[in-house]
């Protein structure tokens, strides 16, 4: 009996001991491990197909959003815009959307027609282009720093970035959630804050199939819309202001309620349209206030914003804006047919509007030079 009791304890301790040694031999499970483990997978992806609930919370006014929707992305390195071809269909939604080489299609399915997108740049911002999830393919670099947490099933990788001075975007986190088994994302959510409100945006990403596990292909839906009716693309409408005296302007000064301006127009003036949640318009800043610094007496510069008040005044004194600014209201938008932001326009010294600009360029400075010389 004490023989099979030793037996016993032997055979234990031999087995513990492969234990600790297989352990020993393991690779080390850290950060630079999950990420190249990672990018192993990934460049073997050619096509992904998946379904993706995307639910984004906003920072002015904590709207959310919360759409579904299924998508497939193909690998296409003759595409110079995304480097991919994709097909999305969202939920509950009478639109379909493709991109593919270098066009953006928009299919409407109550009645069998579509647009097209000759300069389909902001198309991943359109409702379908939202669904893309590129991130199946590529994991932040431009981090601050990075840990790596686990659970049972999934790798979590937690980024932080340096804060954004152009756009006003602080504590800026995004969490990346990896399946252990195949290193494909499984969730994303993007958290920041915008003049102290926060935002967040988040995905996640079910039944994932690649490659041939994916059963049809962008061109197969492609040829599936070919009897869907062409709309021409619409030629953008002059804006009725374009010649005409501008209409009189009476509105209170962002930075003292209590005074009331009316705008008088006797030099040439840039009237400038902007919000606080807009990105552009904040990055132009520097820009126009440069060239009202470069012809301060032959030229006026006037901003004029219709929301979040507080919020505008902490953003102008931020950014040190001293062009004068005023606040808008819906009348004054819908009088002018500001839709879009930024969104400017040109006065010369008589009050005849000459020019508007949708979005800041370099024309709006060459306009001016032209227009001070006449």
């Amino acid at each position: 009996m004490k023989t099979i009791i030793t037996l016993l304890i032997s055979a234990v301790l031999v087995t513990g001991c492969k234990a600790v040694a297989v352990d020993s031999t393991e690779e080390k499970i850290d950060l630079d491990y999950v990420a190249s483990k990672f990018e192993e997978n990934s460049t073997q992806i050619k096509k992904v197909e998946y379904h993706i609930q995307r639910i984004d919370t906003f920072a002015q006014d904590g709207t959310v959003w919360n759409n579904k929707g299924t998508a497939l992305i193909e690998i296409n390195e003759q595409d110079d815009l995304f480097g991919f071809s994709f097909y999305v269909r969202r939920e509950n939604f009478p639109k379909e959307y493709l991109y593919d080489n270098g066009y953006g299609f928009v299919y409407s399915l109550e009645d069998k027609t579509y647009k097209m997108e000759s300069n389909p740049r902001g198309f991943l911002g359109s409702p379908g282009g939202q669904l893309v999830a590129p991130q199946i393919f590529k994991l932040d670099s431009a981090y601050t720093s990075a840990e790596l947490l686990q659970s049972d099933d999934k790798y979590i990788l937690k980024y932080t970035f340096k804060d954004d001075t152009i756009y006003n975007v602080t504590d800026r986190i995004t969490l990346v959630e990896l399946n252990k088994s195949n290193y494909l994302p499984t969730k994303i959510t993007r958290s920041y804050k915008i003049l102290g409100n926060k935002a967040v945006h988040q995905i996640a990403l079910s039944d994932i199939k690649i490659n041939d596990a994916v059963e049809g292909s962008v061109a197969d839906y492609k040829h599936g819309f070919v009897d869907f009716e062409l709309i021409p693309e619409e030629v953008r409408q002059q804006n009725k202001l374009i010649g005409n005296k501008l209409p009189e302007i009476r509105l209170v000064n962002l930075m003292n309620e209590n005074q009331t301006e009316t705008l008088r127009v006797d030099k040439l003036t840039l009237i400038d349209f902007w919000e606080v949640w807009c990105g552009p318009c904040i990055k132009s800043f520097p820009e126009v206030e440069k060239i009202k610094n470069k012809y301060p007496e032959k030229l006026q510069v006037i901003g004029i914003v219709s929301e979040s008040k507080e919020k505008a005044i902490e953003l102008t004194k931020k950014k040190g804006i001293t062009f004068n600014n005023l606040i808008g209201n819906k009348d004054l938008l819908k009088a002018y047919s500001v839709n879009s932001y930024p969104r400017y326009f040109l006065v010369d010294s008589k009050g005849v509007v000459r020019k508007e600009y949708y979005g800041f360029s370099e024309q709006i400075e060459e306009d001016i030079k032209k227009m001070l010389v006449e």
